[in-house]
């Protein structure tokens, strides 16, 4: 895989249970041979066989399938850079995470097929940016959209939050530090960034550090390595929270999921 930060991540594989995930970019499931139930701010929705989930960036949810270890599953991480040449990244947002149009699950089906296949022909990456395009407006036609309160100041100072501990994956994090960077009480502090996360700020800081590691593996990077650029005190701390948080190991985790990467140039020289 690149060692840049791809518009889209595609991964097929075995269906697993997971806990508190959280991920930067709007994360689409479709499991067509088994119902699945996402947990998200303490609601559990079911997705049937066949349908769509839509699973917003940094929004802390659960998964649990029907059928595991006998389902797969499809997924397709859409990065905000790619929304933003559709529709502003905060507007695209399903108070239901589980879409009933079952048209765009069969467009999704087909479409994550055709940008996982190797391109074929001369016009392929042509017709695989179009229809990337079109889908993503589709999905945004479909979408609840995000009022204005709900992206306002406390949507900021949990933003100033989410970056300032991004930016300190490695380092213990204090809530001393985290008032002082956005001007508001711990108390304060605390309760925005559980509004509009659905996690605490070590609990985020925790699930930030897991994505990370997520994304160095599915770079190539070591285990050990992983660990060590995450924050962990080894490979055996990382390996424990790893599977404690996707109910893999980081090493099942990386033989498992078949990951391709497909980017999307910017039509407006982003």
């Amino acid at each position: 895989m690149p060692d840049d930060m791809a518009d889209v991540v595609l991964v097929t594989g075995q269906v697993q249970e997971y806990s508190g995930n959280v991920h930067e970019e709007l994360k689409l499931v479709l499991v067509p041979e088994s119902g699945f139930t996402v947990r998200r701010r303490g609601t559990a929705y079911r997705a049937a066989p066949g349908q769509l989930i839509a699973l917003h960036a940094d929004d802390a949810h659960s998964g649990t399938p029907e059928d595991p270890g006998s389902a797969g599953w499809l997924i397709m991480c859409v990065s905000p850079g790619l929304i933003a040449e559709i529709v502003p990244p905060e507007r695209l947002r399903f108070e239901d995470p589980v879409i009933p149009a079952g048209g765009l699950a069969t467009r999704f089906q087909s479409l994550h097929h055709d940008l996982y296949e190797p391109a074929s022909d001369p016009g392929a990456t042509l017709r695989r940016e179009s229809r990337m395009l079109e889908f993503v407006s589709a999905l945004a036609w479909h979408s609840t959209g995000a009022s204005s309160a709900a992206v306002g100041a406390a949507g900021a100072v949990a933003e100033i939050v989410r970056d300032y501990l991004r930016e300190n994956l490695t380092r213990n994090v204090t809530l001393d530090e985290l008032t002082d960077v956005t001007g508001v009480s711990k108390y304060r502090l605390v309760r925005l960034c559980t509004m509009h996360y659905g996690l605490p700020p070590h609990k985020l800081h925790m699930r930030l550090r897991l994505d990370h590691a997520r994304e160095l593996l599915r770079r190539g990077v070591g285990i050990a390595e992983a660990a060590y650029e995450t924050g962990f005190h080894d490979q055996p701390h990382l390996t424990r929270m790893f599977a404690q948080a996707y109910g893999v190991t980081p090493a099942v985790y990386r033989s498992t999921y078949n990951g391709v990467v497909w980017s999307v140039p910017s039509v407006r020289g982003r």
